[in-house]
């Protein structure tokens, strides 16, 4: 099937028995199971937009590949890996933060998205827009500066002493304390080391709290396996970043990785004020706690600091790279 959209056109595209269907101002086109939008330039932007309005309309820059599943329609974007990165940055980073901040997380975003290139790859596609890979509601539409940044670090990724990529984690806020890689994934690498992080400290993401009846956090710890009674007193302090909950009268061996997913916890640096009839949860950061905390990068970025003193003090034992000069990762 060959038709054409002229600029500012739109089509409807609907799904009917595993075959497509292409409605344009020309008529009404079909196709089997897939089908390829192509600009003839490649600048071209098109738009998508959901016939129940969520999600939001998105833009996209170059080609779009359209296939039929057993009960779906999938999407998939044909951009240019740039293009894709800058896509990335403002989706997880917003568009209003310092240049230097932008080369940092533009950076990461690369070094993240080359290192798992090929995870959805028996499914059809590279990456997913989701938080499994990185977040990407489309082309980078808002801020210039992040286009500037994505240009100015094109093809720099971040590798190990070994120069293999890193696995360039982030997250929102580490609550004045990052994360070893072992107390969330069980996995000791040597890159992702915790540190005190002076610069997350009073951003928004730095404090919160959650309050629990007594009761429903007997229960929970007792579900868990964990020995209590009525006296026990739950008090839990965490100054420094650990790995399980553990108190006086009430050791275990519980993560406190599941605590934080089972209550839906900001993250995994808190602690315990047991009272009468509740626990109060005083919890600092948002995320997981290992790697870069954006909000501390921003920090930085505002003092002054550039993008790759950001990337030295989050990393361990890491250095940059132009990802032309990793031979097994080719891209056009």
């Amino acid at each position: 099937m060959l038709c054409s959209i002229e600029e500012g056109q739109s089509a409807t595209i609907t799904r009917r028995n595993h075959k497509l269907y292409v409605s344009t101002r020309s008529g009404v086109h079909s196709a089997d199971t897939l089908l390829l939008v192509r600009g003839n330039t490649q600048d071209n932007i098109f738009q998508v937009r959901f016939q129940n309005g969520k999600p939001k309309a998105r833009e996209y820059d170059n080609d779009l590949y359209i296939k039929t599943t057993k009960n779906s329609l999938v999407l998939i974007n044909d951009v240019n890996f740039e293009k894709y990165i800058a896509g990335v940055v403002e989706s997880e980073g917003g568009a209003k933060a310092n240049i230097a901040y932008y080369k940092a997380q533009a950076i990461l975003c690369r070094t993240y998205a080359a290192k798992f290139y090929n995870r959805h790859l028996k499914t059809g596609y590279n990456l997913c827009d989701a938080v499994h890979c990185q977040a990407y509601m489309g082309r980078c539409r808002y801020s210039k500066a992040i286009v500037e940044a994505t240009k100015a670090t094109k093809g720099l990724v971040l590798v190990d002493e070994k120069q293999n990529l890193i696995e360039a984690t982030f997250y929102a806020n580490s609550g004045g304390e990052s994360c070893n890689s072992e107390y969330v994934w069980n996995k000791q690498i040597s890159y992702l080391r915790g540190k005190e992080d002076p610069f997350s400290i009073g951003q928004p993401g730095y404090e919160w709290e959650k309050t629990i009846s007594r009761k429903e956090w007997e229960t929970y710890l007792q579900g868990k396996g964990v020995d209590v009674s009525d006296s026990t007193d739950f008090s839990f302090d965490q100054f420094n970043r650990k790995k399980y909950l553990s108190s006086e009268t009430a050791d275990s061996l519980l993560l406190l990785t599941t605590i934080r997913t089972d209550w839906k916890l900001k993250s995994t640096f808190f602690c315990i004020d047991s009272r009468e009839d509740e626990v109060v949860i005083y919890g600092k950061g948002f995320g997981h706690g290992v790697g870069m905390s954006q909000e501390g990068a921003m920090e930085m970025a505002r003092q002054g600091y550039s993008y790759r003193d950001i990337l030295q003090f989050y990393y361990t034992n890491v250095s940059l790279m132009n990802i032309s000069n990793l031979k097994f990762f080719q891209i056009e």
